[in-house]
């Protein structure tokens, strides 16, 4: 990736590094300064390895997150990049009739030919020739044929013809084929390349037969090579010829449609002087009617979006498992404090500072730290290997070849994110563990408990002014996040006052948990009649997961003696379980930080798995609707631009291997390519314009999320679309959404006035003007399509009467058909594909469509729960963390119990019980808030007419596995330290010093 929350990344990794350095220097020059304190903080590495070992599992996880997304981004980026590299190799600006083609969305072909002279290449060439930025200029015919391998007698329906002059491709890269390189003026006349991808779909070979059907001729030609070729114009299956034989080919002596433009540098550089060249061509093209594109920098562009947008959508996700990492590296430090609180009693008491306690915590945090954060950039590199390699099955079907990818400043930005962040939350810990009494600590006490009432206000004080301020904002501004924070700190600041005010600690803390988890529990409804404009996106859900978890650990904590009383009650009857049950219930709550730390992570983990499961499952089967998807059409079929069907109606009526009258209607569609703005704005955007004929606006069942006012039906608007010329609907993608939950990248072309989420609108006026002809044209949007539909229905959609201005630009290349009872749309679609092969139609069944489209949202969906559910491992190593110390805390404690009569498997089943009374509440908490937030937001999102469908059903089968992962993690984990306690003789455990 280029860019990284809008600052290049280059840039980015160089500034963090050089923080990095700084802080390493600091460290070091303390290190220097103190020497023997130095030694004394790195010995305490190598003193337990197996609990420095899962220390630096905790801190590296954050590191690991960072680089894992940072690593798909630069995949997602290098894969849309290497397309369009492949596309158009060293061509850098593409020279062409005005307007003849879409930069921005494409989602159909054009009937647009757009050939012009060939003589206007020495124009060009001209032009150009005094300007150093430009290597190489070149005529070039790129246009889409169909193609039938005579020996193999496979049909391929869209294969990319490129033909140009081999004397101008010198600046443009080789045509490389089995025996080397090779050149198109190798080519006898009937003679083409193939490349390997047209070679794979035509199951062609050297010497074979092909025939080619373009401008409604069949022409017989033999396979010269299978080449390899980057910039025919495709990134997929191409055909190869001279400029003479194509024009013959296609009928068009003397004409090309495309001038190629390569700049100074590699296919990748020269991108950087588009602007330039474009600047310097065209005042020469503009009397001739041409324009030159830049769409190696347009591509480009698309591909850093891309990337950006998949980097976002991880590293939000990942966000929770940062935050639960950063819970257990202060838990860490705090029980590295309790395991040495005597050794810095005694260390404070011959006369070391508190400040060199913070040194020694943070030497022995910084070595942690680098190990960490190296392991971690290495983990992360291999998650996302392991992603990509899924996406890429998921993907495939769709043509997009993933290749996993890591740039090395991302595995350096990584690096340097993980440890300032690690360090950062180290230096927090080695503070608060340095704050000790000297006899409580060298006698082994609970420290006294301090009451400052003074500060405790002023603190109470300042979080309510930062809460009431914050909450204004978010009202005035229509935020939910501000809102739901500021709110939320009133709340938690109020436990700091009612404290502050002599009120015991569990009435408190148990007031204030409850009342946060309420607050951040409300429907949205409640969030938006305090404003009704709300907006919200992923910030809410990441600010309400973790707020909530800390409002249920601090009611769970501060309440689990009715917990133990209710469990006794249940189980209390079994007379061997019951003291048991009383030993591993009271024991956590002896250290109520510790065990609130270690519920809060559990917590976050089950809750956020509980919310993505259950949220993407019931988007998933809202989408999963064929009927809503197709629009009340099976087939969706595309033409070669050059050879569109005249009259698909008639034409369709028998189709070889169909019934007769199979297709009981046919619909077509136009795409016209236009630069479009709404009206009083100044800035046009290319966007496509769509025409249905009256046959698709009169029978889709295509709804909409919104409609202009006057309008009460998904049928009221298509019938007005169809009688009155000058209307149009849109796609969802340009409209604004007060609630933004997804990671899509929207287009250029953009309204504002209103929201995708409002009920109604006031009609808006879009202008639209050609660019090849200067034609205008205004158009009134009157419906926003809903988001469930297809990408297919991109583009501004007018009735095919209203582009009559454009004339044969306008001429039908889609087409839709509804099939009769019991016809096999997949079958259908293939049928039709061979009957119009002659038109290049390239057929499609919905049904196939959408098991694409939902197939890959279920694999998203998988990868983005297995991310998250990365924070197991953070539980487990807390786990992990807790049982072994308190094995060594516990011992004498242990040797009493085992002296009054408790056996060895009644400790082993203590040990057990706590662990898995932290798991089971956690899991039974986290449970509990993320259905309850899953119903939010899904009855929330299905009162818009866009998922109407929507409905809220909790997969318990997959919560099912999830709960039982994490309580068999639980119990593995603390089955080692158990059987060690359990061993624990009663003679040694009393004699322990």
């Amino acid at each position: 990736m280029e860019r990284l929350l809008g600052a290049p990344v280059a840039t980015l990794a160089v500034v963090v590094t050089l923080l990095l350095a700084v802080s390493v220097g600091v460290v070091a020059a303390l290190a220097l300064r103190n020497r023997v304190f130095f030694k004394l903080g790195l010995r305490n590495v190598g003193r337990r390895r197996a609990r420095t070992a899962i220390i630096v599992v905790g801190l590296m996880l954050g590191t690991a997150i960072i680089a894992s997304a940072l690593s798909t981004g630069d995949t997602m980026a290098s894969t849309i990049r290497s397309s369009v590299v492949r596309t158009l190799g060293n061509t850098d600006e593409s020279v062409g009739v005005k307007g003849a083609h879409a930069t921005a969305v494409t989602v159909g072909p054009t009937a647009d030919t757009a050939y012009f002279p060939e003589d206007r290449v020495e124009t060009v060439w001209a032009a150009a020739a005094g300007s150093k930025l430009v290597d190489g200029v070149a005529p070039a015919i790129v246009e889409p044929v169909a193609m039938q391998d005579v020996t193999s007698m496979q049909n391929e329906p869209r294969v990319m013809l490129f033909a140009s002059d081999a004397a101008r491709l010198a600046g443009f890269g080789g045509i490389n084929g089995p025996d080397g390189h090779v050149v198109l003026s190798d080519l006898s006349a009937g003679e083409v390349f193939l490349n390997d991808k047209a070679a794979e779909k035509l199951s062609a070979a050297r010497g074979d037969e092909i025939a080619v059907l373009a401008a409604g001729k069949l022409t017989s030609l033999r396979v010269r090579d299978v080449v390899r070729y980057d910039g025919a114009g495709t990134d997929g299956a191409a055909v190869l010829m001279t400029l003479s034989g194509a024009q013959q080919l296609l009928g068009q002596p003397g004409q090309i449609n495309q001038i190629l433009v390569s700049n100074q540098g590699n296919a990748t550089s020269g991108a950087q002087y588009t602007d330039a060249v474009r600047g310097q061509l065209q005042p020469v093209l503009d009397p001739l009617g041409l324009e030159a594109r830049p769409v190696k920098q347009d591509g480009l562009k698309v591909a850093e979006a891309q990337g950006n947008s998949f980097m976002s959508m991880f590293s939000t996700f990942g966000t929770f498992t940062i935050a639960a990492g950063i819970l257990l590296i202060f838990l860490v430090f705090v029980l590295l404090a309790a395991e040495r609180r005597g050794e810095m009693g005694v260390a404070r008491a011959i006369g070391t500072q508190r400040g060199h306690l913070v040194e020694m915590f943070l030497f022995e945090g910084m070595a942690y730290d680098l190990i960490a954060a190296a392991v971690g950039a290495g983990l992360g590199v291999l998650i996302a290997f392991g992603m990509v390699h899924v996406l890429a099955s998921a993907l495939s079907s769709q043509g997009l070849d993933l290749r996993f990818t890591v740039e090395w400043r991302s595995v350096v930005l990584a690096y340097s994110l993980g440890v300032l962040l690690t360090l950062l939350v180290v230096t927090v810990s080695a503070w608060r563990v340095s704050r000790l009494n000297l006899v409580a600590a060298i006698r082994n006490l609970p420290d006294p408990v301090k009451r400052r009432k003074r500060r405790r206000w002023l603190l109470g004080a300042i979080g309510i002014g930062a809460g009431i301020m914050m909450t204004v904002s978010g009202v005035m501004g229509s935020q939910a996040t501000p809102l739901l924070v500021g709110v939320s700190i009133v709340i938690v600041s109020l436990v700091t006052v009612l404290a502050a005010l002599g009120v015991n600690e569990r009435a408190a803390y148990t007031i204030g948990g409850l009342t946060l988890v309420v607050w951040l529990l409300l429907p949205f409804s409640a969030y938006k009649a305090i404003a009704p404009d709300l907006s919200m996106d992923f910030s809410v859900w990441v600010a309400n997961g973790l707020l909530v978890v800390i409002g249920t650990a601090w009611t769970i904590v501060y309440n689990a003696d009715v917990i133990l009383a209710v469990t006794l009650r249940v189980f209390g009857r079994f007379k061997s379980l019951a003291p048991v049950l009383k030993t591993s219930i009271t024991t956590p709550l002896r250290s109520r930080f510790r065990t609130g730390m270690t519920l809060a992570m559990f917590t976050l983990v089950v809750f956020t798995l509980v919310v993505g499961t259950t949220t993407s499952g019931a988007f998933t089967s809202a989408m999963d609707n064929l009927d809503a998807f197709g629009g009340g059409y099976q087939v969706r079929a595309e033409v070669a631009p050059i050879s569109p069907v005249d009259n698909i109606s008639e034409a369709s009526r028998s189709v070889p291997g169909l019934p007769a009258n199979a297709a009981t209607r046919v619909a077509s569609e136009s795409f016209v390519p236009v630069s479009a703005r709404q009206a009083g704005t100044s800035s046009y955007q290319d966007y496509p314009l769509r025409g249905v004929d009256d046959t698709f606006a009169q029978t889709t069942t295509y709804g909409f999320a919104t409609m202009a006012k006057g309008f009460t039906s998904d049928r009221q608007v298509w019938d007005a679309l169809a009688s009155t010329p000058g209307l149009a609907v849109v796609d969802p993608m340009v409209v604004p959404r007060r609630n933004n939950w997804g990671f899509n990248v929207p287009p250029d072309f953009q309204l504002t006035g209103f929201y995708i989420e409002d009920k109604t609108f006031d009609p808006v006026t879009v202008e639209t003007t050609d660019p090849r002809t200067g034609t205008s044209q205004r158009y009134t949007v009157i419906g926003v399509l809903k988001e469930s539909v297809p990408y297919s229905m991109g583009g501004i959609t007018v009735s095919q009467t209203s582009l009559a201005a454009y004339g044969d630009r306008a001429r039908p290349t889609v087409y839709y058909f509804a099939l009769a009872d019991g016809v096999d749309p997949v079958q259908a679609a293939k049928h039709i594909e061979t009957a119009f092969l002659a038109n290049g139609m390239q057929a499609q069944a919905f049904s196939e469509m959408l098991d694409e489209t939902v197939g890959t949202s279920l694999t998203f969906q998988r990868i983005i729960l297995g991310f998250m559910g990365l924070g197991l491992v953070i539980g487990v190593a807390a786990l992990a963390v807790i049982s072994a110390r308190s094995v060594v805390e516990r011992r004498q404690q242990i040797g009493v119990l085992r002296a009054i009569g408790f056996q060895q498997r009644m400790i082993k089943l203590s040990f057990l019980l706590e662990a898995s009374f932290v798991t089971l509440v956690a899991i039974a908490a986290g449970t509990a808030l993320g259905l309850i937030v899953s119903f939010n937001v899904i009855t929330d999102a299905a009162q818009l007419p866009s998922w109407d469908n929507l409905q809220f059903i909790v997969p318990w089968a997959t919560l099912a596995l999830i709960f039982f992962v994490v309580y068999a993690a639980a119990l593995v984990t603390t089955w080692a330290p158990a059987r060690r306690a359990a061993r624990v003789y009663p003679a040694e455990a009393l004699h322990y010093q």
